[in-house]
């Protein structure tokens, strides 16, 4: 039985709401939660692009942040 430690193959498991600012691990696009159904989160980028993500593909801003000063 895998722990919420082990889900996301190795990645920190942060909480991601409404309200909280993203950051798209593929290319480093910043963008805001927007809604949320199911597995999947509404973002609206920083171009005003809106799209569907699943979490995996998503890192809290401030996470990000935190690994740059390390």
């Amino acid at each position: 039985m895998a722990s919420s430690l082990d889900s996301g193959k190795g990645m920190r498991c942060d909480v991601i709401q409404i309200g909280d600012m993203v950051v798209y691990v593929k290319d480093g696009a910043r963008g805001i939660v927007i809604g949320l159904q199911g597995e999947k989160y509404h973002i609206k980028w920083e171009d005003d692009f809106v799209s569907w993500e699943v979490r995996e593909w998503l890192r809290p801003e401030s996470s990000e942040k935190t690994e740059q000063r390390e």
